[in-house]
């Protein structure tokens, strides 16, 4: 399990609820507004579930590019591999 999703799951008995760290960010106008197009898309309620779930998605894909694992996209009977470069 990731340290992201480790977030709610602690046996030490101590919350990570209360250990938190705050991030501040600064956005363009258009990189705001794409913020919250994404919330409204992903149905998340806050910027930071939605940053937490992204963290979330890019930590699994370099865990793949690490394994030099193939990422397919499948649309209908349609399959093509995908390159995602960072």
């Amino acid at each position: 399990m990731s340290e992201i999703e480790q977030e709610n799951h602690t046996g030490s008995g101590i919350s990570t609820e209360s250990v938190r760290r705050r991030l501040q960010l600064d956005f363009s106008e258009k990189a705001f507004n794409k913020l919250n197009e994404l919330k409204d898309k992903a149905d998340v309620r806050t910027n930071a579930e939605l940053v937490r779930n992204a963290l979330r998605l890019y930590e699994w894909f370099l865990e793949q590019r690490d394994e030099d694992a193939k990422i397919h996209v499948v649309k209908g009977s349609e399959a093509k591999e995908v390159e995602l470069i960072f």
